[in-house]
């Protein structure tokens, strides 16, 4: 069978499930659908499925058609390249196992980060509770959470029809301030073990995740980091930069070969303006264990007002030569992604006055000053 040019075998191989918010997805770029009940999971994506196979562009893999029409290699065409085409009538007949499922514990989280949410924080949604923001285009991605029924039990049920995984991904919110973590961690085996983290957390905490290093072929810590000092403590609100720096030399220094830290990093309009010197810190990183550590780089869509469409052109010029002076470094992921997206963004001066009215205002209501000159 001929392969059709949409098919993108991560629909079938990867399932994320937030049960705190009834949302199942599959990519951490694909866009989540909403289910009624946890028997609902597994045919949940069917609909997408069925697109990719039919040659349509389904709208939840809008980041990689993007990415395509750019010109540019999408998570998509990596997936492919790897792909095993002899395995192809599993696909279709959709009777193949995830290879890779997430779980998003819940929101509980110590940062409230100026691009995240209630549905990913519980400092967000205390915030907005206490008052509004004054936002326009996306006052939706702000709006509070939705009560549902389903709990961590639930998660733990469903992980348990399971017997063996080769990915478990743990998502939050916070896993190291989340109470669950090892609970559900505990409840199924897999080779690989990752978790997503602000690693602003006691070193008790740390400690725990290297005493998993016996149970697992690997653990890939991916530590979210943005930018640097003042710039990183106002994006990822609650952070102290100095805590964050000691924490991952502890990582560093006491991981044994087979715990690997991937630095995550979300390009906001933001968190961009600082790229030289999150540049320089990653490198810092990387010398210091250059097999164990990576940096993946993402630049974001929502929300819009700290989308690329807020940058200044006049910044433009600058991020891109860095970029590319850059693009020897094997251990970063993303250049060429976010160099198609910054050459393709389009200022928007509607957006870039909601997000100067936004960014006033969480300063004023944080009492932390804003890291960037606005116009």
């Amino acid at each position: 069978m001929t392969i059709l040019k949409t098919f993108c075998p991560a629909k079938w191989n990867e399932i994320f499930v937030n049960l705190n918010e009834n949302y199942v997805y599959s990519c951490c770029k694909s866009f989540p659908v909403k289910i009624t009940k946890k028997e609902d999971i597994e045919r949940a994506l069917d609909d997408q499925k069925k697109n990719l196979l039919s040659g349509i562009q389904d709208p939840s893999c809008s980041y990689c058609w993007k990415v395509e029409n750019q010109g540019y290699t999408s998570l998509r065409q990596s997936y492919l390249s790897e792909f095993d085409y002899s395995t192809i009538d599993q696909y279709i007949d959709n009777t193949i196992s995830p290879r890779k499922i997430e779980i998003n514990l819940g929101n509980e989280c110590n940062f409230q980060c100026t691009y995240c949410n209630p549905k990913f924080s519980s400092q967000w949604e205390t915030d907005v509770k206490k008052k509004p923001y004054k936002l326009y285009s996306d006052r939706f991605f702000y709006a509070n959470n939705e009560k549902n029924s389903n709990n961590i039990n639930n998660t733990i049920k469903w992980l348990q029809t399971y017997k063996f995984v080769k990915n478990l991904n743990i998502i939050g919110g916070e896993p190291l301030q989340n109470k669950h973590l090892f609970r559900v961690v505990e409840c199924i085996n897999s080779n690989k073990l990752g978790i997503t983290t602000n690693l602003s957390c006691k070193k008790t905490s740390l400690d725990k995740i290297l005493n998993l290093a016996n149970k697992y072929k690997e653990i890939n810590m991916a530590v979210s980091l943005d930018s640097t000092r003042e710039n990183a403590e106002f994006s990822r609100y609650g952070m102290d930069f100095d805590v964050l720096l000691d924490n991952i030399r502890y990582l560093i220094d006491n991981s044994p070969s087979n715990i690997k830290i991937t630095f995550v990093s979300l390009m906001t309009s933001i968190t961009i303006q600082d790229f030289d010197n999150t540049v320089e810190l990653m490198d810092k990183f990387y010398n210091l264990n250059p097999t164990n550590i990576k940096w993946d780089i993402a630049y974001c869509q929502y929300p819009t007002i700290l989308s690329l469409n807020t940058l200044s052109d006049r910044h433009k010029p600058k991020i891109l030569e860095r970029i590319n002076s850059i693009k020897d470094r094997k251990y970063i992921n993303g250049l060429e992604i976010l160099e198609g997206a910054i050459q393709t963004s389009k200022f928007n001066k509607t957006l870039y006055g909601q997000m100067k009215h936004f960014l006033e205002e969480f300063s004023s209501r944080k009492n932390i000053a804003i890291p960037v000159i606005l116009d």
